[in-house]
């Protein structure tokens, strides 16, 4: 039976539970797993994440193992995530990291086996305040990442931390109807007690958007932002580093940027480079420092930011943007404070 005194003593030395804002000092999160990495079977979820080239490379091997059928690439791309897992601690992060997968809970929810992305953990959960949420995803692979880091999870009631999940969106493809609500992290932008939520129709919702308003009470205001159907999520065409400066790829929001931003400082992203190269989803640290990756496309980024006294750090990002996920997209908050 294990000590709990000495489990005390564990959760008293660290941080509560709580993330205030995009922006704020990132102290703790879940990141992705370098280990494993499965494409995910080609259904219309996979389709809208899939890009260039490599959504032909994915649609021959889908279901497949990229250890098996492309070494030298899954190397590439273990060795990427690990080396940002490692600059993280190194800026004193602490880095918790995504576990596997049992066989059986891969075939979660309907039986078959839709393949491993737990590289990218920013979907299956988010934290806003002390709420630690287990999200109810469109996407048939995001459905089953929260087995990946279940323990985690639980353990944030140690520290605080209100532990609940959105009900879950059962094993059909998807429902819009009221009181199927769906929800995605790479959506969810905490801005303090404003609290944004992407929709482009094939990841969260409004439906999901009301139960989050729901969850939360008064005291927050949840938004919805339409966004171009060819992006995922939010984080695909939007950045706040600090508040009063947002990255967006504006040409993607249709009905333009959220009112309260109307006298922010924007820096208006292409959009064949939010596609094409992730140029919205960096990694921001605090308020004054971004992880951008090191590819020569998104050198415009790293100037705009250094224009505006950022500190910006760039490491290698390849084969996970290609995919079409960068570093927010692999990492899920714990403790932003």
């Amino acid at each position: 039976m294990p000590d709990q005194s000495e489990t005390h003593s564990k959760h008293a030395a660290l941080h509560p539970i709580h993330v205030e804002s995009e922006w704020a000092d990132l102290k703790e999160c879940v990141y992705g797993s370098p280990d494993t990495w499965v494409l995910p079977v080609f259904h219309a979820d996979a389709k809208l994440r899939a890009q260039g080239e490599f959504a032909k490379f994915w649609e021959e091997h889908q279901g497949q193992d990229v250890k098996q059928v492309a070494p030298d690439l899954f190397a590439e791309f273990s060795g990427q995530i690990r080396g940002a897992i490692t600059l993280l601690e190194g800026l004193g992060v602490r880095v918790q990291v995504a576990g596997p997968i049992s066989p059986e809970n891969r075939k979660f929810p309907r039986g078959e086996d839709h393949g491993v992305s737990t590289a990218w953990m920013r979907d299956p959960f988010v934290t806003i305040a002390n709420n630690v949420i287990e999200l109810a995803p469109r996407s048939l692979f995001h459905r089953r990442q929260r087995f990946a880091i279940r323990e985690i999870l639980a353990e944030t009631m140690e520290r605080g931390a209100r532990y609940f999940a959105q009900p879950d969106s059962g094993a059909d493809d998807e429902h819009d109807e009221k009181g199927w609500g769906y929800l995605e992290g790479g959506d969810v932008f905490v801005l303090g007690r404003q609290i944004l939520v992407g929709h482009s129709g094939g990841c969260s919702n409004p439906e999901g958007a009301r139960w989050l308003q729901h969850a939360l009470g008064p005291d927050y205001q949840v938004d919805t932002v339409t966004i171009d159907p060819m992006f995922p999520h939010l984080d695909c065409v939007m950045m706040t580093p600090r508040e009063g400066v947002v990255f967006s790829c504006l040409e993607a929001l249709p009905e333009g940027l959220p009112a309260f931003m109307s006298d922010w400082d924007v820096v208006d992203v292409p959009k064949a480079l939010a596609k094409g190269h992730m140029g919205c989803n960096n990694l921001v640290v605090n308020e004054r420092t971004v992880v951008v990756p090191s590819e020569e496309p998104l050198n415009v980024i790293a100037e705009a930011l250094l224009e505006r006294k950022f500190e910006v750090i760039r490491i290698p990002y390849r084969v996970p943007c290609m995919v079409g996920g960068s570093f927010r997209c692999a990492h899920q908050p714990l403790v932003r404070i």
